[in-house]
């Protein structure tokens, strides 16, 4: 649970410098493995951090 918290802390810090992300982005962004990213990504749309929604592919993007 520890390193679900510390890489979804890490994902933030990273998506804080742009507007919106690709799961591809992301991955290469935040030098994670896919399970990693996966984990992160659940952790922050179930807190309400994130939002995740599809444009022409899937987007996450901050939540203000």
């Amino acid at each position: 649970m520890e390193s679900m918290i510390i890489n979804s802390r890490k994902l933030l810090e990273k998506m804080n410098r742009g507007c919106k992300y690709t799961y591809h982005e992301l991955l290469k962004l935040c030098e994670l493995t896919e399970t990693q990213l996966c984990f992160a990504i659940m952790f922050l749309l179930r807190e309400g951090m994130i939002s995740q929604y599809r444009e022409s592919d899937v987007v996450y993007e901050l939540i203000s």
